[in-house]
């Protein structure tokens, strides 16, 4: 194989990419370069680590074969105009960024089901009643998406006790967790749990899934936590179930806009805990090594452990 040193060509528009990961990739055994735009060959570069890259940026570089999103989310990136058809796509994998997003989520279902999140009030009022002693057992927890994330997230709840349910393409048993498919499942899940997460990809198929007729499905005393994209979930719509009584309550960290505008009613209403697209982040490390895997399987013919089906949407 060659070891020449290869170049990684950093693009994004928002994001000093070398700044914030190039000293990883120096410490990575494939002999790997992150470089910015003007560093790098126009011609002879071949793989690049994006971050909502423009098409003029692209277009920097034909002669990509390769492109490493950031992020796990590649919604930006599937249908993006400067990415050629036969230009692989690679979404982030890193363990560390999944296991911070099944602590993220562990801290809502926690939070909920003990009504941790009253006892700031009631230490304000000096009041020493608990609020709720509930098994784990009987609490259930949905996962709508069972991806990596989704999976990470359901195997630490169901480590913790909870009883923990899952919905995706595919249905299976994994890691003693009963993932469902169909319209069915969909809507029973959404009728079952205490707490709902969810952490689906966005495509045509779950853009706007959770609208007015979602919420009514749901309980009484539910928790939303949101974790998937922004343009999945009808704000409208949620604030008026919200108003409405079910679910009870709606933990959102992404939005329809980004940052979330100031005069938003979601940052004031009083069941909704708004965090700003803060569930995890790839590590430096994580990056640069999930970067080096991608590239040393695809010089092997191989496919990336984060490969991208377009036709699919992630």
């Amino acid at each position: 194989m060659d070891v020449s040193m290869r170049d990684v060509v950093a693009l994004s528009d928002a994001y000093d990419l070398v700044a914030e990961f190039g000293a990883a990739f120096e410490l990575v055994p494939e002999a790997l370069r992150l470089v910015r735009p003007d560093n790098a060959d126009p011609q002879t570069t071949r793989y690049a680590l994006v971050h909502a890259p423009s098409t003029e940026a692209l277009a920097r570089f034909p002669n990509l074969e390769l492109v490493c999103s950031w992020g796990a989310g590649v919604d930006k990136l599937v249908g993006h105009r400067g990415l050629r058809p036969e230009v692989v796509l690679n979404r982030m994998v890193d363990p560390g960024q999944a296991h911070m997003m099944a602590a993220f989520a562990a801290h809502y279902v926690t939070g909920w089901h003990r009504g941790l999140f009253q006892y700031p009030a009631q230490q304000a009022e000096r009041n020493w009643d608990i609020v709720n002693w509930t098994p784990n057992s009987e609490v259930p927890v949905g996962l709508l998406g069972f991806g990596r994330m989704g999976a990470a997230i359901g195997r630490g709840l169901h480590a913790l006790g909870y009883p923990v349910s899952g919905w995706a393409s595919l249905a299976r048993v994994e890691d003693g967790i009963d993932v469902r498919t169909g319209a069915d499942a969909f809507d029973a899940l959404l009728g079952e749990s205490v707490v709902l997460i969810n952490t689906l990809p966005l495509t045509p198929a779950t853009e706007g899934l959770f609208d007015a007729g979602a919420f009514r499905a749901m309980r009484s005393d539910a928790l939303f936590v949101q974790l998937g994209r922004g343009r999945q979930v009808v704000e409208a719509d949620l604030i008026a179930a919200l108003d409405d009584g079910r679910p009870g309550g709606a933990a959102l960290d992404t939005f329809q806009t980004e940052p979330l505008p100031k005069d938003d009613l979601l940052w004031r209403h009083p069941k909704v805990m708004v965090t700003p697209h803060a569930a995890s982040s790839p590590s430096p490390a994580g990056v640069a090594r999930v970067v080096s895997q991608a590239i040393s399987a695809y010089e092997a013919g191989e496919r990336p452990p984060g490969y991208v089906d377009r036709t699919r949407g992630y």
